[in-house]
């Protein structure tokens, strides 16, 4: 119990041997193995559901968090960001976002918040693009619709950067590694690139100029 503080890949592993997930498949990238995990059936599904759904009562009102996907996926990313940050303010007592494991959990806290979309988009995280791995991206089943790139940065308090020149570099990240490649194959030309970077539960939000 006491190794789920050190890393958040040991809370995986944990709820793995549990049964709360199961494993669904496996591969090998050269040493190592990786899983791809579900969850095991409608009792333990219901009891996530339960959990989340009392959480966000908690935190934002349904019409907020509807406000903000549809402010996301229609383009309009200032109130998509005034709004997440009123989410994370209310949300931080739930999640620890300092220390090494902070961009992954602001990484999983986002992706959270986007299952809403699975009827109208496919998101994908972390997957290989060329010869990098882009943090997520958002494409909607309807070409015609705007696709996302979002890619995240925590401040280093070690460089005296700001938030908005470290937002910068996540931008120059996403074009110097052309993320949005996938995006344009899939017919998809309007495209927005998006930077989030956090210092502890602050959170800028930049989009790419065109």
């Amino acid at each position: 119990m006491g190794d789920i503080e050190k890393s958040s890949d040991n809370l995986w592993s944990f709820l793995l041997f549990t049964g709360y997930l199961k494993a669904k498949s496996a591969y090998r990238k050269e040493e190592y193995i990786f899983y791809d995990l579900s969850i095991p059936n409608r009792e333990v599904k219901s009891l996530y559901k339960s959990i989340v759904e009392n959480w966000f009562k908690d935190t934002i009102t349904k019409s907020d968090y509807d406000m903000m996907i549809k402010s996301l996926v229609t383009g309009y990313i200032k109130i998509f960001g005034k709004l997440l940050r009123q989410f994370v303010l209310k949300s931080i007592s739930y999640f620890d976002v300092g220390g090494d494991e902070g961009e992954k959990v602001y990484h999983a806290f986002v992706l959270g918040i986007l299952i809403d979309l699975n009827d109208t988009h496919q998101v994908l995280s972390n997957r290989e693009c060329g010869y990098v791995r882009y943090d997520v991206m958002i494409i909607p089943k309807d070409t015609s619709k705007l696709g996302i790139v979002i890619e995240f940065k925590k401040l280093d308090p070690d460089y005296e950067e700001t938030l908005e020149e470290t937002a910068n570099e996540a931008l120059k990240q996403i074009f110097d590694k052309k993320y949005s490649t996938e995006l344009e194959s899939r017919g998809i030309i309007n495209i927005k690139e998006i930077a989030i970077v956090f210092k502890g539960e602050e959170i800028y939000i930049k989009e790419a100029d065109k």
